[in-house]
């Protein structure tokens, strides 16, 4: 059947025939005066349709970072072989990541176990009751802000054998170029932003038209995790104030200072234009309000920054702020993070100008000169100088201490030798005491960013 409206995606059903169920995947691109209406009534009719089970959402849930380590444990074992998905569930997983692993350039085991951990998480939080459908025709009704990982997920649910319809009033969401395609579009007005009603069910729920074919049975949820607590002597994050503007720089395609740096030391004019290559980090939390800020340090093309996880751990997703550009960058890909050693890395959908990393050509000497760049207290990408004033253990990791001021919100920000190398991302201070602050060094960062920072 041709599905036209939001209407007509009410009438269909899906079908089993010989042991295969067809469903339908459909996405519905803008909006039209009666939307909120039409929805509305969709619901109190599927709600009370005794032949349905019915569920729509208007925000996609994102995993705490115990939970995301949870699900990729998960993820993890299932690699091994483990039972731990339903057979159905486990297919559909698989042949999502497979789509979304032949599309992006790159990719690698953390990235591809960053996304099934979301999809499997998504999937207890917002499926659960739906799929196992005791002969009902299971309905999904998706809308909210939809990015790749949001139409993953939607296309999982339809290989699960369930009914979705995916709103997207604003448009088509970006997608890898490549990616296969599996829905069926429908045009329902003009592009535009717009907030579908939040949805009131009437009645408690169980907990080439766009079909598409697959095994019949369905089912299982996972175990849920608490979001913990981030302990340990961090620099406590603060809501930025409007940031400060700064001139602009001129960018290369290689790693920003690497030209000057085998000529000699910069100067600290010449070090502060590095500044282009660390950005402003805002938190928000679940309902999107901004609750904190960091600082983060670009060290991959595609659109990879470091950070420390303190930093990322507390929140739900980011918005991020580069020098001279306008544009604020929303994400919520954690790639992967280390609590230990207290750093994570995000992505963002954009090309940057990494910086260069300190290659240990020899060992770091107290008294050795260092800028900090971080933008504490909200000033985007201040400048401070100062030097390495020892060497500590802190919780089993290595340090760096350093006397460049920084504070809140200086967190994930830039360390840098006098030749603009990065050796430290800075991580914490003590509030009892002057310019005694602590990084992370090169030693511990560069394995665990791995080739990200050759992207």
């Amino acid at each position: 059947m041709k599905i036209t409206g939001i209407e007509a995606f009410g009438d269909v059903r899906g079908r089993t025939a010989a042991g295969v169920r067809s469903v339908y995947f459909i996405m519905g691109t803008g909006c039209y005066p009666g939307l909120s209406e039409g929805i509305q009534k969709l619901d109190r009719r599927l709600s009370a349709d005794e032949r349905c089970l019915y569920r729509r959402v208007t925000s996609f849930p994102l995993p705490g970072v115990k939970e995301a380590a949870e699900y990729g444990d998960k993820w993890d074992r299932l690699c091994r072989g483990e039972k731990v998905l339903s057979q159905e569930t486990e297919t559909a997983l698989k042949e999502v990541c497979a789509i979304y692993r032949s599309a992006r350039k790159n990719i690698n085991p953390s990235i591809e176990k960053n996304l099934a951990a979301m999809l499997m998480f998504r999937a207890d939080r917002l499926l659960e009751g739906l799929a196992a459908s005791g002969g009902k025709c299971p309905k999904l009704v998706c809308s909210g802000k939809a990015g790749s990982k949001e139409y993953l997920f939607c296309l999982m649910a339809a290989l699960m054998g369930i009914d979705v319809l995916l709103l997207c009033p604003s448009g088509e969401p970006s997608l890898p170029d490549g990616m296969v395609r599996r829905e069926e579009l429908i045009k329902l007005g003009e592009n535009k932003e717009f907030t579908l009603p939040e949805y009131q069910p009437s009645r408690t729920e169980c907990a080439g038209s766009g079909a598409i074919a697959i095994a019949s049975k369905v089912g299982a949820k996972a175990a849920r995790a608490a979001v913990p607590a981030v302990s340990g002597n961090h620099i406590p994050l603060t809501v930025p104030s409007s940031p400060v503007r700064t001139p602009a720089v001129s960018t290369s395609a290689a790693p920003v200072g690497e030209r000057t740096s085998q000529s000699g030391e910069m100067s600290f004019e010449e070090l502060a234009t590095l500044a282009s290559s660390v950005v402003m980090i805002n938190l928000h939390n679940s309902r999107g309000k901004v609750i904190g800020s960091g600082s983060g340090i670009i060290i991959g093309s595609g659109g990879y920054i470091l950070t420390n996880f303190h930093v990322a751990g507390g929140a739900r997703s980011f918005s991020v702020q580069l020098e001279n550009d306008e544009n604020i960058y929303r994400t919520n890909e954690i790639i992967k993070y280390h609590p230990n050693l207290d750093l994570a890395i995000l992505r963002i959908d954009r090309q940057l100008t990494p910086m260069r990393f300190y290659s240990g050509r020899e060992e770091l000497r107290r008294g050795q000169k260092v800028v900090a760049i971080g933008s504490p207290l909200g000033l985007f990408n201040s400048v401070s100088d100062g030097i390495i004033s020892g060497f500590r253990e802190i919780n089993g990791v290595d340090m760096i201490q350093f006397t460049a001021p920084i504070s809140g919100g200086s967190s994930g920000g830039a360390l840098l030798n006098m030749f603009g190398e990065v050796i430290g991302i800075s991580t914490a201070g003590f509030s009892k005491g002057q310019n005694l602050n602590l990084a992370v060094g090169y030693k511990d960062i560069i394995p665990f960013i791995g080739n990200l920072r050759d992207q």
